[in-house]
């Protein structure tokens, strides 16, 4: 009876799966492919219930025994389950209601969705972190020997990995010669040469780094194109090493020569890391300096575990200062991201306490000094106010955009900071910049004497119009929570502008071209390859990745995703794009530690 019971649980559960893969792929009822796709997901949920009962089968085969790791594997398969397929519906609710009209239709349409949804990644979920579990228990299992030596890469092994890294990269860089140089790059870099004002806008630390090597080229070669050329090859040269650096670590940690090959592979081949080590974007050695960062705590725990005070490794604590300095400095949202780690940072090394708040408030400290009366006596200019308003601004336009009924009182409000009848047609859902540059060429001033008033306003709106502030902020932020096609993703040479600057390829040439052209679709043409290019699949791995290693891992290393996830936070607070690559790329450049972090199995630390 049992038997039957859970094959008929199965075939249910099997055909919501197959109603949502069938909604999602626009397959029609009638297509026999429905048939294909039931079948398909009631054998996978019968294949996972099997696998599920045989790991719970006793010695002697004759019971079931369900201990606290099935349960918590249940637990967290469907907290997964429910997360996935509530992103996945909020990103494309709009698409799933089939060609239903009716309200009440749709609704029903989108619950059975839903619950197919749920179903895939809760038994998916589950399936995965069972392997896993089998997979920590039976390298555990494995006896190591405390006397075996730490792997560690030789010198010229780094050196080999270093000039492997440049030589991928150098290609990107003899095409996009001196460097790709986007309206963003272009304007710092006026900024760097004096032509306009020192803004914090973007980060006057890495402002100052431009300035430093395009200043010493401009010396050396007196040539312009030969300044930037300078600072495009230092950065390729600090990602280069900051990517040994983590490669070294994983080694030394034992992640396994095979893995750290196929990372150094993703490092090197994947395009969008060698266009991003030439283009003079903060976000990329912002994401440098993150990892670094982590490669610290990382480096703490097993000192921290053996109850070693931390200070004991100088150079590693003085490291863990300045990485975490830069961090702050080094993007806009670097400081928010280090203090929303703080809280946890202080947690995860309790035993430790007087010596990690203390280096936390110091990193902090260090970097609000900097960032206010180090940078007013310089005379750099803080961001407008409004560019930290993303997510309200794009909220309140698109109440205005949907024409909802405003009072007389509201109206005149916002057109105090900007022209009223002009929102519908600058509102983008997936770009705030029309919005703000609204705000910008309206009366930002206005905005900065009455923000009081502006939040009012902000709240009033959303209670009348919840759908509407809901919609704008999915709209706004879901390429960052949703696999889903990347927006916006790498450039080419320098973008048309009043400096003087063009694009000097060295590489050039119709073949080139047509060479580059066909690199950079090809992850429009081949599944899983594409995933990489996929923002959101990043954070879903995280965020699985996270649940494994506090199932399955060294419960410790939780602590290392939660930078990425705090930088996730942010800008789901105060992205300007929906879905650019450049914001979340210190996740994307980062994954290869929290792989290695979220699969790394309890046994006995060496010290480092």
């Amino acid at each position: 009876m049992n038997k039957k019971k859970g094959i008929l649980r199965n075939a249910a559960e099997g055909y919501f799966a197959a109603f949502a893969l069938a909604n999602i792929g626009q397959i029609a009822a009638v297509d026999i492919i429905s048939l294909v796709l039931f079948l398909m997901c009631f054998q996978l949920f019968l294949f996972a219930e099997r696998k599920e009962t045989e790991s719970a089968l006793s010695a002697d085969g004759k019971k079931l025994v369900k201990g606290y790791s099935s349960r918590n594997r249940r637990v967290a398969s469907v907290i997964l389950g429910i997360l996935f397929a509530f992103f996945y519906l909020a990103a494309e609710h709009g698409s799933l209601t089939g060609a239903l009209e009716n309200r009440l239709f749709q609704m029903i349409y989108l619950l059975m969705t839903g619950a197919g949804l749920f179903f895939l990644f809760y038994r998916g979920c589950r399936l995965l972190l069972l392997y896993l579990e089998r997979r920590s228990l039976r390298i555990s299992s494995i006896p190591v020997s405390t006397d075996s030596p730490e792997p560690a890469l030789s010198l010229q092994t780094k050196l080999f990995l270093f000039l492997l890294l440049i030589a991928c990269w150098l290609p990107w860089f003899l095409y996009d010669f001196p460097g790709v140089m986007t309206p963003d790059s272009l304007s710092q870099y006026s900024q760097a040469m004096g032509l306009t004002g020192y803004s914090n806008h973007h980060p006057f630390v890495h402002t100052l780094l431009i300035r430093l090597f395009v200043s010493l080229g401009n010396a050396v070669f007196h040539n312009v194109y030969a300044g930037i050329a300078c600072y495009t090859v230092f950065q390729m040269i600090a990602m280069a090493v900051i990517v040994v650096s983590c490669i070294s670590v994983l080694i030394r940690r034992r992640a396994g020569k095979k893995l750290c090959f196929c990372f150094l592979l993703f490092y090197a081949l994947v395009p969008y890391n060698g266009i991003f080590a030439i283009t003079m974007w903060k976000d990329i050695l912002f994401s440098g300096v993150l990892l670094l960062f982590v490669l610290c705590i990382y480096r703490f725990l097993p000192i921290y575990r053996e109850g070693r005070p931390l200070y004991q490794k100088p150079l590693l604590y003085l490291s863990f200062l300045l990485w975490g300095i830069l961090a702050c400095l080094m993007r806009s949202n670097g400081l928010y991201v280090v203090a929303a780690t703080a809280p946890f940072l202080i947690y995860a090394f309790r035993k430790q306490w007087k010596l990690i708040l203390p280096s936390l408030l110091v990193i902090l400290g260090c970097a609000v000094l900097i960032k206010g009366p180090v940078m007013d006596s310089l005379g750099v200019a803080k961001p407008a106010f409004s560019e930290s308003l993303s997510i309200p601004a794009q909220q309140i336009a698109r109440v205005v955009a949907e024409g909802r009924e405003l009072t007389a009182e509201q109206i005149s409000l916002i057109g105090k900071t900007m022209d009223y009848p002009s929102i519908p047609d600058y509102y983008q859902p997936e770009l705030s910049d029309p919005v703000k540059a609204l705000i910008q060429y309206g009366h930002p001033e206005y905005l900065e004497t009455h923000k009081g008033e502006y939040l009012k306003l902000w709240v009033q709106l959303g209670l009348k119009y919840p759908l509407d502030y809901w919609n704008a902020f999915v709209d706004q932020t879901k390429g960052y929570w949703f696999p889903g096609a990347p927006g916006m993703l790498t450039n080419e040479g320098i973008s048309p502008n009043e400096l003087g600057l063009s694009w000097q390829p060295v590489l050039h040439g119709q073949g080139v071209a047509k060479i580059v052209e066909i690199i950079s679709k090809l992850y429009t043409i081949f599944p899983l390859y594409g995933l990489l290019y996929s923002i959101g699949a990043f954070t879903w791995a995280a965020v699985f990745l996270f649940t494994n290693c506090l199932l399955n891992g060294k419960k410790e290393n939780w602590i290392l995703f939660i930078p990425f996830f705090a930088v996730v936070l942010t800008l789901c607070m105060a992205t300007p794009v929906a879905s650019d690559v450049r914001y979340l790329y210190s996740l994307i450049f980062a994954m290869p530690l929290l792989i290695h972090a979220g699969l790394e199995v309890k046994g006995k630390y060496r010290r480092n």
